[in-house]
């Protein structure tokens, strides 16, 4: 019941109890008036067994067994019982034995919206005075009196069916805010722990435990929950509990969890103790929240903001680098007596720094169009064997620089893409040019075109300097570069991997870095759609057509090494298979096995020139069948009993080097 029912029971002016329906029959509330009439106080019957506080005194008082039997009846049929005039004795509570007494007792079921009885209104008519005879009779007629006594009784009926309206009604608005609650618990994935005092066990809902990657089933103590926090975060979360439980503090507190398995997550727990009226702590609640994704978006605004940072410092350093001889130029010349060899040197400088300016702000415009979508792809059908060559050739200057060696490996399948040519040349000679400046002098550089199921797959692995693990999966990303030396010898924004991935994805393709370690070297790689068109639909670079129908096994001999590597790379770049050799006695060393298709000579070398290097190769029968084409520096180089089948004049026409060797021998 609720307190006001109690309270209007208690008020009733006529003798009521209210009963539970157990077979026990629990005295729930009681009429001041009852009270009075069976001289007893409310501590001496509220909360015991009716047939306790009032037991039978002898076997003359038959009213507890006919009261019992009434009960019982009201139970089964959930209908009023009235009973007949009977004897029930009460205690005498200001000494021993019974005071005889005689009642009228009704028995009126309460129903829940079930049909259950759920309490038994007991109401009596004290008829001691009339039985007795000792005293006069109440004023007016009995049958009047009894009449009056059952309209009472309904109109009790009718406080407590009242009751009884608003408790159902109190529960069903309690029961309505439960189910939202747990509505708002479920949807946003808090956990709620409830942990009575002592604090000991701790009383975790389903999501809860899976925050702290417990079974369903588990029991949790503090012992466990202490154990499952993160051994870095235990310390200042066990205090903001004892916190919250000895100076009243609000439980604020975020940790990581830790899994058996070593998986973590990040939890943010808000809660409060409860107190009693003198102060003693009672309960100890609050809610869990995972908040992993939100420490991982804080971690990445960090990460970046730094990267930014480092990126304007390394910016201002950079743009300060030609600014500085600039500066120092147009001082000079402002305070130097006019000299036109001075002149003509710092106009050198200042040509030489501004375009070295204009290539970092064209590499930020670059980056800038790209992150607001404004850079459109001029798309033709492009052969990614031209861009290998174009790309090499344009890096090449700063590899023979360093000193590297470049091995290629090119796929004699059709390698045709739908692509910009030159956005396609600047990535690849990004990457080459990232792998020349970050390889030690007299490094290797590989560069392999192949294909992979409807993919042309490019890469470029280098020797260099590598990366660390953890840069590996940012290293494409806007503002993030591998660390530097001190001198930051290599220069650059480090934009140059950012566009390349842009530009690749542009494409419809994507790239990837893989490295061992710091030291050990790095191979990046980029995957594009490949183009099924027929091969005579590809543009080359330039607007020559000089892929090899026929791939050939081809010799360069030179003296110099950048010459027969620059010669070497371009033709593998067509699908030849080529060696290089820099001495004439290891041209003629050749086994039999490795003899070529093609030999070409460089006239003038030391040793032994180009000539008798021919005439020697003629004479043996493993090499007198190959084609020989002499490679010169003269203007006329044609000569009677020449050993050469064709002559090239220096620099090489390499488109027409590439229709020569495609001419029957």
């Amino acid at each position: 019941m609720t307190v006001e029912t109690s309270l209007v029971v208690q008020a009733l002016p006529f003798a009521i109890l209210v009963l539970d329906a157990s077979p026990e029959f629990v005295i729930l509330h009681g009429s001041d008036e009852y009270l009075a009439a069976t001289m007893t106080s409310r501590a001496d019957v509220i909360g015991r067994p009716l047939f306790e506080a009032f037991p039978a005194s002898s076997s003359d008082a038959d009213g507890p067994d006919r009261l019992c039997a009434s009960l019982h009846e009201v139970l089964r049929t959930r209908r009023l019982h009235t009973m007949d005039l009977q004897r029930y004795d009460v205690p005498d509570r200001k000494g021993d034995g019974f005071i005889v007494k005689y009642w009228l007792p009704t028995n009126l079921p309460v129903l829940d919206a079930d049909g259950q009885v759920v309490a038994i209104i007991h109401r009596v008519y004290d008829m001691t005075a009339l039985v007795g005879g000792d005293n006069a009779l109440p004023p007016g007629d009995p049958s009047e009196h009894v009449k009056r006594s059952f309209d009472d009784l309904k109109r009790v009926i009718e406080v407590v069916k009242e009751g009884e309206r608003r408790r159902t009604a109190a529960e069903a608005r309690a029961t309505e805010a439960g189910e939202r609650l747990d509505l708002a618990v479920q949807a946003g994935e808090l956990g709620t722990f409830y942990c009575p005092m002592p604090m000991d066990k701790i009383y975790w809902n389903d999501t809860c435990k899976e925050h702290f990657f417990l079974p369903l089933d588990a029991e949790v103590d503090f012992d466990l929950f202490y154990a499952r926090i993160h051994p870095d975060d235990r310390a200042h979360t066990q205090a903001a509990v004892e916190a919250s439980v000895r100076d009243k503090q609000m439980y604020d507190v975020e940790y990581r969890v830790v899994a058996p398995d070593g998986r973590e997550r990040w939890l943010r727990a808000k809660g409060r103790t409860y107190f009693d009226a003198h102060g003693a702590p009672t309960r100890f609640d609050g809610i869990t929240l995972d908040i992993s994704r939100q420490k991982q978006v804080e971690a990445e605004l960090s990460r970046s903001n730094r990267q930014k940072d480092d990126f304007l410092a390394m910016l201002a350093h950079e743009l300060r680098n030609p600014l500085a001889p600039i500066s120092a130029a147009a001082d000079l010349l402002a305070i130097a007596p006019p000299d036109p060899a001075r002149i003509a040197r710092m106009s050198e400088v200042l040509s030489r720094q501004a375009r070295h300016m204009s290539g970092m702000l064209d590499d930020l415009l670059d980056v800038s169009r790209v992150t607001r979508g404004m850079v459109e792809l001029d798309r033709v059908v492009v052969d990614c064997k031209h861009v290998v060559a174009a790309a090499l050739e344009q890096v090449t200057p700063l590899i023979e620089q360093r000193g590297h060696r470049v091995h290629t490996h090119i796929t004699h399948e059709g390698t045709l893409v739908l692509g910009d040519e030159k956005r396609l040349v600047q990535v690849l000679a990004n990457l080459l040019g990232n792998a020349a400046r970050y390889t030690p002098v007299s490094g290797r550089i590989e560069v392999a075109l192949t294909v992979a199921g409807n993919n042309v797959v490019v890469s470029v692995a280098d020797n260099g300097v590598g990366l660390d693990r953890e840069l590996v999966p940012r290293i494409f990303e806007l503002f993030v570069q591998a660390a530097r030396t001190p001198d930051r010898a290599q220069g650059g924004l480090g934009l140059g991997l950012a566009l390349v991935r842009s530009m690749v994805e542009l494409h419809g393709g994507r790239v990837a870095a893989a490295s061992p370690g710091e030291g050990q070297g790095a191979t990046f790689t980029a995957w594009l759609p490949r183009h099924q068109a027929a091969p005579q639909d590809a543009a080359p670079v330039g607007g020559h057509r000089f892929d090899a129908a026929q791939p050939l096994k081809i010799v360069v001999v030179d003296d110099n090494v950048d010459a027969a590597w620059t010669l070497a790379t371009c033709l593998r770049a067509i699908g030849h298979d080529v060696v290089e050799i820099n001495s004439p006695k290891a041209a003629l060393a050749l086994a039999p096995e490795h003899a070529p298709d093609v030999f070409l000579l460089d006239i003038g070398m030391p040793e032994m020139d180009g000539r008798e290097l021919a005439r020697r190769l003629r004479a043996q029968p493993h090499t007198a069948s190959a084609r020989l084409i002499a490679v010169t520096g003269y203007a006329n180089p044609e000569e009677a009993d020449t050993p050469f089948d064709r002559y090239l004049v220096k620099p090489v026409d390499f488109p027409a080097l590439a229709r020569m060797l495609e001419q029957p021998a």
